[in-house]
């Protein structure tokens, strides 16, 4: 019971912090203005860059089997995208809890590991902050007069502030932490909670050390780099080819795109539900630099992102399904056998 109200406390502060930033985003905005660059939008490119988010989808999957295979098996693609899909879609529910949801679906339909399967998306989402911060050094230099000022001002010294203030706060907080670390490992160790949590705390571990060993293990390096590089690709042109939708961004270039790419991934990391809110405000204030108004900026912000987050509720809802029924027709068998 306590732990139900937790998660819907939780559930509560996130929308609650989604719907602050959508407040933000979109205060003293005119939405005569806004209506209109809805009217006015191609959709044939929103279209295209939905197209280019589904590849994405499908070599991230890919991606994934190469990670999985050294753990004993290479479950099918199909098993393994609606996996990914679904754990997209709980993200629009709760976030972050899309990595736990699709490592939960593919035990289920494959019997692999969960604690190894936790420790591949691990090791994913690892390797995929890497890229972003080679993207990030790369759009920095590219054009460093131009919005090299808005990275360090809106990024880097925001973030050294937010660390800065903690430490500010209470000096002792990171020693705490490491404090605590220690003594929950000692008490661990000694049994204190007992063998049960003892050993899923043990299994967990090793099975997110089996996961971080596949990246390792693979032969097939040079395939996962290529996914890697294409799935990347991918974002960049979703990014890019929703520029032609509006006429404030269609004389936005390549390394344009590269730019809000970057910028967007951070506002899609934020602890709020599909990145609602916090995109939409850092991308704004991002096409502003370019001379974009904010209202214009909005626009495509809001064509970015539903259109991709409308894409996850199609194709998410129809891999739910899809795994229904495949459980349930897995079951089949097995209860006339009974009978």
């Amino acid at each position: 019971m306590k732990s139900a109200l937790r998660s819907q406390l939780k559930l509560f502060a996130f929308l609650a912090l989604a719907a602050l930033l959508l407040f933000f985003a979109f205060r003293g905005v005119d939405y005569e203005a806004v209506l209109k660059g809805f009217r006015n939008a191609n959709y044939l490119w929103v279209g295209l860059g939905m197209l280019a988010g589904l590849a994405s989808y499908v070599i991230r999957s890919l991606r994934w089997q190469i990670l999985i295979e050294p753990l004993g098996q290479k479950p099918s693609l199909k098993n393994t995208f609606n996996a990914l899909m679904l754990g997209y879609l709980a993200n629009l529910a709760f976030p972050r809890m899309g990595e736990i949801t699709r490592c939960i679906s593919l035990r289920k339909t494959n019997g692999l590991p969960f604690e190894s399967l936790v420790g591949t998306v691990i090791v994913e989402r690892a390797l995929d902050v890497l890229v972003m911060l080679l993207l990030f050094v790369i759009v920095f230099f590219a054009r460093i007069n131009f919005f090299g000022q808005f990275l360090i001002d809106n990024i880097v010294i925001s973030i050294f502030n937010k660390v800065k203030d903690i430490i500010n706060i209470s000096p002792i907080i990171p020693i705490l932490l490491v404090l605590l670390i220690i003594i929950g490992i000692v008490l661990i160790r000694r049994n204190v909670f007992g063998n049960k949590f003892k050993q899923k705390i043990s299994t967990l571990y090793w099975g997110v050390i089996d996961g971080l060993k596949s990246v390792l293990k693979t032969k097939k390096r040079k395939a996962f780099i290529l996914y890697t590089i294409a799935m990347w690709f991918c974002y960049w042109l979703m990014t890019w080819l929703i520029f032609f939708a509006t006429d404030a961004t269609s004389h936005l270039g390549v390394v344009d795109g590269l730019f809000l790419l970057v910028v967007g991934s951070l506002g899609m990391s934020a602890p709020v539900q599909g990145g609602f809110g916090a995109f939409h405000f850092i991308i704004a204030l991002a096409l502003g630099i370019y001379g974009v108004s904010w209202e214009d900026g909005l626009v495509y912000a809001i064509i970015s992102h539903e259109s991709q987050m409308l894409l996850v509720l199609i194709v998410g809802s129809i891999s739910m399904l899809v795994l229904f029924f495949q459980r349930k027709s897995s079951k089949l068998p097995n209860e006339t056998a009974n009978k």
